[in-house]
């Protein structure tokens, strides 16, 4: 893989999972307050650098573990997103830079960070983000 590629994915996955944030949190804000319709979301420009990293974790399971079951790649990208989210998270808290709270929001949580109630997200989203990278790589032209 060459450098264009690198940058080519880095790119795609930081815009569409800073534009899945903005659309995630539009659509919770509808079940968290009942009377907003208004369908505002937000994300962070520090997210789209976390979420770009994410096409790193997908290259790495792609690599070196395509010879098992999506489930167990599934769970094998779970890991690695909250060991994304954690160090990332944990980085930008120091420098009171971080831009999301899960004890505000979760139950289940460590130090604000991570929150196990993104579980089923991380796995699924890890499925999705490799296979929309197997087929941009399938089908562009590098």
């Amino acid at each position: 893989m060459n450098l264009e590629e690198i940058i080519f994915f880095f790119v795609i996955f930081g815009l569409g999972g800073v534009a899945s944030e903005v659309f995630f949190t539009a659509i919770h804000k509808i079940f968290k307050e009942k009377k907003n319709r208004t369908l505002y979301g937000y994300s962070s420009i520090w997210m789209f650098f976390i979420y770009g990293a994410v096409f790193f974790i997908i290259l790495f399971g792609t690599t070196y573990f395509s010879q098992y079951s999506i489930f167990l790649r599934g769970l094998i990208y779970m890991i690695m997103i909250y060991l994304l989210e954690f160090c990332s998270g944990f980085l930008l808290k120091k420098f009171k830079l971080i831009c999301w709270d899960y004890s505000k929001d979760t139950k289940y949580h460590f130090k604000g960070i991570i929150s196990l109630e993104f579980a089923p997200i991380w796995y699924f989203g890890g499925i999705a983000a490799e296979l929309i990278y197997l087929y941009l790589k399938a089908h562009l032209l590098f």
